[in-house]
């Protein structure tokens, strides 16, 4: 009988033979990402469909969510600065921080890229998935760092093209290269998250040395040390395959983590009471900041009293939207000189909700008697009589 045959019986029901090797017992192609890759000859795309595609790898490159956020940080120093805004200058400063995030983004996944073929969380970028060359990326990240400074340099000034420059070879270079070597690349990349707000402060024609930038650089400095060590503790074992010095992969407690996360979460707190007593807003914010970092201070606890990944998580998505919230408040109660002319949008937005407001209530006459005592007393004198 001819080896490896079939041969029916009872029925004509099969049965293998001693030496047929069964498809299962053939070798398996390896767990790796050759078999996801496009077929050597693809159907055709048309040329929409082929700029759309293109269009996405940029994007992947230029990581679009998270420079989305820097235009957001950059937007807010910006609205900060100025009391009415001038829809080219705001433009071309979107425009060239978008440029200038997705720049220095691309630089880091070019110089990465063998790191990240290692990662579950990067495998799939276009450079270690193989759906871009190397030397596209490098020009991308080229041309998009020249037009940045061009844009910014021409929209709004060159003190802002100058940082917006500086923060790119401060992201590719000593933070991208400190990542496998030391646990302070952190601490590098949040001095780059701390840049943007003050860029779009200049953008609005601020002294790049001021309270108001300074505020807000210091809420993004101290921000990324929750947000990012949150982050990296559910991933800490990913990290530590791609071969980065994050304080979570060389913490297996997580009681270092923990405590950096809880102590700069508690640092952030004087900072809403600082702008208001500095009369940079008014204490409204004081109020609203302080409760916001404070929730985020008990998330900080409970990962301290449990360092679990659930834990970690709720850290990790209150950092998410409790910096566009502090942000937010942070312009709405900006003291400022009235504008001259017609109201602004802010100044009506303001006006619009002080009906909602429990102190305007409280420091608005009722019956002749204010209700809010250090109204009342300012109102009264050192006298002590009604003025």
């Amino acid at each position: 009988m001819r080896r490896g045959a079939i041969f029916f019986q009872n029925g004509c029901r099969p049965i293998l033979s001693p030496n047929f090797r069964a498809v299962s017992s053939l070798p398996q192609q390896p767990a790796t990402g050759e078999h996801l890759k496009t077929p050597a000859n693809p159907a055709p795309l048309s040329l929409f469909g082929a700029l759309h595609e293109r269009a996405g790898l940029y994007s992947e490159l230029s990581k679009s969510r998270l420079s989305a956020l820097v235009v957001v940080t950059a937007g807010a120093g910006y609205a900060a600065g100025t009391p009415v805004l001038d829809p080219a200058t705001l433009a071309s400063l979107c425009v060239g921080t978008s440029l200038a995030a997705g720049s220095a983004n691309t630089f880091n996944q070019w110089i990465e890229r063998n790191r990240d073929k290692r990662m579950k969380r990067t495998a799939n970028r276009p450079l270690p998935s193989g759906r871009m060359e190397a030397n596209e990326a490098l020009g991308w990240g080229v041309f998009s760092a020249g037009s940045s400074c061009a844009i910014l340099a021409a929209g709004t000034n060159p003190v802002t093209a100058g940082l917006g420059a500086f923060n790119i070879g401060l992201y590719a270079l000593p933070y991208t290269l400190s990542k496998p070597r030391t646990e302070w690349n952190t601490w590098i990349g949040a001095v780059v998250g701390a840049i943007p707000p003050v860029m779009g402060w200049t953008a609005a024609g601020g002294d790049l040395v001021a309270m108001p930038p300074a505020l807000l650089g210091a809420t993004l400095f101290l921000w990324q040390f929750p947000h990012f060590f949150a982050l990296a503790w559910i991933h800490r074992k990913d990290y530590a395959r791609g071969g980065h010095q994050m304080v979570p992969v060389n913490d297996p407690s997580g009681e270092r983590t923990a405590a950096l996360i809880q102590r700069y979460s508690l640092a952030m707190l004087p900072l809403p009471l600082a702008a208001s007593s500095m009369d940079v807003t008014s204490w409204m914010y004081a109020l609203e900041g302080t409760a916001a970092t404070s929730y985020l201070l008990y998330l900080s606890q409970e990962f301290k009293q449990d360092r679990s990944n659930d834990n970690a998580r709720k850290v990790f998505k209150c950092s998410l939207w409790y910096l566009p919230l502090l942000l937010g408040l942070f312009v709405f109660h900006r003291k400022r000189q009235e504008s001259e002319g017609e109201e602004t949008a802010m100044e009506a937005a303001k006006a619009a909700m002080k009906s909602m407001c429990l102190h305007e209530a409280l420091s608005t006459p009722h019956g002749g008697k204010i209700l809010c005592p250090k109204v009342d007393a300012v109102k009264r004198g050192p006298e002590g009589s009604a003025k």
